[in-house]
């Protein structure tokens, strides 16, 4: 997508009719008006309105190239539309021009965004991105181009997931410890919830139960509540030379963190945490190739003393729409707008939408 060029002579207003946020449900129309204002007349080819909607990733890394599998500097990149479309306002692609008047100039537009269509997001190797681009070409000069983004949320089911999320989940592990050639008795850890799947509003109720046979005291249980963003590259360039190539950048953004103290060697405890799921996207995993986006609560074991640790993980998926007999008021009612208020804080705003 160009950059934004705007011109003193030309200023030009995007407008949505009835949403001055800028926020839009999967499977939406979307109307409005373009208007321009001009203090002297344009010479276009033409007036085009360009919708996009996309995913894209891009990191970089040192990676082993050549026959000594020396270190050297790779890129990692993916790009996937999602919608894209070009409509002319005024004039054609291959029209031999047109003057636009110094006058106030205004256009009607509407479009539908794909049902299938993944909710916003921004991340530190890629984002979801959808924008408006009002642009009067000039292939004899540069274009003056005009952006508007918009963000859209994907009302996602959890009644719909292929997964069953109704049914508890667990994870356990165990670990023992070693003094010269004896091993202690294990230390057992397991964590559980309800079910898998929640809506905003909804309480995560997590038991942690330690059955503790060894002496070695735990010195703290760490709980973290986290979003994970995975970043899926489509190629590998080094240099000029570009490959199809498949890799997973990981970030984890914490939502919540608990802590569990002290708990003394040879002793059983158990410990219920709960979590109350804030205004967040939705989990996403089947409407970009390239973009995932899941929810787990991690736990961390530390044993006092030791560099080992537990690590467990149990898998959460959040939704829009509550799983049938688990509606609460909220989130059959304010929760969506309360996740549309939270995208539109300006301090949470996606940077300028470049290339």
């Amino acid at each position: 997508m160009p950059k934004e060029k705007t011109s003193k002579h030309v200023k030009c207003d995007i407008v949505f009719d009835n949403n001055s946020s800028g926020i839009f449900t999967a499977g939406d129309t979307v109307a409005g008006t373009i208007e321009l204002h001009l203090t002297k007349i344009k010479k276009v080819r033409g007036v085009c309105l360009l919708i996009s909607g996309y995913s894209n990733v891009f990191w970089e890394a040192k990676v082993p190239d050549g026959p000594k599998n020396k270190k050297v500097k790779a890129q990692f990149k993916g790009r996937e539309d999602f919608i894209k479309k070009k409509l002319y306002l005024a004039g054609s692609e291959n029209g031999a021009g047109m003057q636009l008047p110094p006058n106030a100039i205004r256009y009607r537009f509407d479009f539908q965004i794909p049902p299938s269509a993944p909710t916003s997001m921004e991340g530190k190797y890629g984002h979801v991105r959808y924008l408006l681009q009002v642009s009067l070409e000039r292939p004899w000069k540069f274009d003056h181009n005009f952006q508007k983004p918009f963000t859209v949320v994907c009302l996602a089911d959890l009644n719909q997931s292929n997964e069953v999320l109704c049914i508890p989940t667990k994870a356990e592990d165990l670990m023992t410890f070693y003094c010269g050639l004896c091993r202690s008795r294990p230390l057992m850890v397991s964590a559980t919830t309800p079910r898998s799947g929640y809506t905003p509003g909804e309480t995560i109720e997590l038991e942690v139960f330690v059955q503790n046979s060894s002496k070695v005291a735990v010195s703290e249980i760490e709980i973290k509540f986290q979003k994970v963003l995975k970043f899926i590259s489509q190629t590998r360039a080094i240099g000029q030379t570009q490959i199809p190539l498949e890799e997973t950048n990981t970030q984890y953004e914490v939502l919540e963190v608990r802590k569990i103290p002290f708990i003394e060697g040879e002793n059983d405890a158990r410990f219920v945490e709960n979590f109350i799921v804030n205004p967040i996207p939705s989990s996403e995993t089947t409407h970009s190739r390239i973009v995932h986006v899941t929810y787990e609560l991690a736990i961390i074991v530390k044993p006092q003393r030791s560099t080992k640790r537990m690590k467990l993980s149990i898998p959460v998926t959040i939704g829009k729409i509550p799983l049938a007999g688990t509606a609460t008021p909220y989130s059959m009612s304010g929760g969506v707008q309360k996740l549309a208020n939270a995208l539109s804080d300006p301090s949470s705003a996606p940077p300028a939408y470049e290339e």
